[in-house]
């Protein structure tokens, strides 16, 4: 029976035309299917440990965390199944996605039914105003394609989008910190430049262009899938952030948001340091 549910999935990912702009898409009953399976597949490869789901608060929040790993990016989904496990399906999680991800076929579908919408404002929105939470990786493809050599930098590249939609719906930001998905391949140059001149950023979304060492192409040209080396993952959440309690009504928008953003940069840089001294060598952890 469970394999047969299995397959009804599978076929349901190849054959339906799911829209990236709306809630209604998120499948509880397909992510309770490939929960464990992942998880028994992400502990094995990458013994993944997750510290700290107890620091998300009930109702509305913005999980902020740094971005590992080019587009290849899994560990949201260890951290995704590990809460589930935690707090079941009632205050599900979504996940702002890059255009570009929620346009390749299957793909597109696999992500919307696990709770994947188009990042926008909009749809940013939609979730804060329905008292759910909202995971954003404020870095992009800037920071999934910093250098290995910074790969213990938090390097959000000033986006500031997520610290103003908290100022505006004046909910908690919770920082969430990902270490090791950036050992699974090695950036060697992010290319921004070239972006501009391929025009890249501008038809695919996409200011990187990067030069890379990775699995299975050894050396991969521009912003594409790899297959990850076992490195160790390890995932903490940090307490929350919350807006009246760093700002005060003296301050502008502006500088509410400038002072959100740089109390999560600095916080998630302080336990990156932390975790940096702690990590030995580079895939073993």
């Amino acid at each position: 029976m469970q394999t047969q549910i299995m397959k009804d999935e599978i076929l349901s990912l190849l054959k339906e035309d799911l829209s990236p702009d709306t809630l209604d898409n998120i499948d509880f009953e397909f992510i309770e299917i490939i929960k464990e399976p992942l998880k028994m597949l992400f502990k094995t490869y990458f013994r993944y440990e997750v510290y700290g789901l107890q620091n998300i608060p009930s109702g509305p929040a913005i999980i902020a965390g740094n971005h590992n790993a080019g587009i290849t990016f899994l560990e949201p989904m260890m951290m995704a199944a590990e809460y589930y496990e935690r707090n079941g399906y009632n205050d599900p999680l979504y996940f702002l996605a890059h255009d570009a991800m929620v346009a390749i076929p299957v793909v597109k579908n696999f992500l919307i039914k696990c709770g994947c919408v188009r990042a926008s404002y909009e749809n940013s929105y939609r979730i804060l105003n329905g008292s759910r939470k909202l995971v954003v990786f404020p870095g992009g493809n800037h920071e999934a394609f910093r250098t290995f050599k910074n790969r213990f930098r938090i390097d959000m590249g000033g986006h500031k989008g997520f610290a103003k939609l908290a100022v505006s719906r004046n909910v908690p930001v919770v920082p969430m910190l990902s270490v090791g998905g950036h050992e699974t391949f090695i950036v060697l140059y992010r290319g921004e430049k070239l972006a501009r001149r391929l025009k890249t950023d501008k038809l695919l979304r996409s200011k990187a262009f990067p030069l890379s060492i990775a699995l299975p192409w050894i050396i991969s040209v521009g912003p594409i899938f790899h297959l990850p080396l076992p490195a160790k993952c390890q995932i903490e959440i940090l307490p929350p952030i919350y807006p009246g309690e760093i700002t005060n009504n003296s301050m502008s928008e502006q500088e509410k948001t400038d002072r959100i953003y740089n109390e999560l940069v600095n916080r998630l840089q302080k336990k990156m340091d932390e975790y940096e001294t702690r990590r030995k060598f580079p895939v073993v952890g």
